[in-house]
């Protein structure tokens, strides 16, 4: 499992109109962050996008899966990462829209980290 940086660098590229946009080493791929919440994996040259109950409908209209992979020799799946379609990718207008899609799922999934009382 691996991830160019090049595309690492052409997906923060496209969507930094959105804000702050990063990505960061994980899992031998990238995590795509906005501020503090991580809303894409970048994982074998393949985008994934966070979805919830709201967002994960256009998905499977298009065809899309969530992220597998091995795990102790047996299929595991990530269910709230779906692969973003190609076609998708290709239309930087509505990649971004899909990424603020992405980007609304994480924010309403996120559980700030609690501060240890002194």
């Amino acid at each position: 499992m691996g991830t160019s940086k090049e595309l690492a660098d052409y997906i923060t590229d496209m969507l930094e109109p959105l804000g702050e946009i990063r990505a960061h080493r994980m899992f031998g791929g990238y995590g795509i962050k906005y501020g503090e919440v991580n809303f894409a994996l970048l994982l074998d040259d393949l985008p994934y996008f966070r979805t919830d109950d709201a967002s994960r409908p256009v998905y499977e209209e298009h065809g899309s899966s969530p992220f597998q992979y091995m795990r102790k020799g047996k299929l595991a799946t990530l269910g709230n990462y779906w692969e973003v379609p190609a076609d998708i990718l290709e239309e930087p207008d509505i990649f971004r829209h899909w990424a603020r899609t992405a980007i609304e799922a994480a924010i309403r999934a996120h559980k700030p980290k609690r501060k240890n009382p002194a």
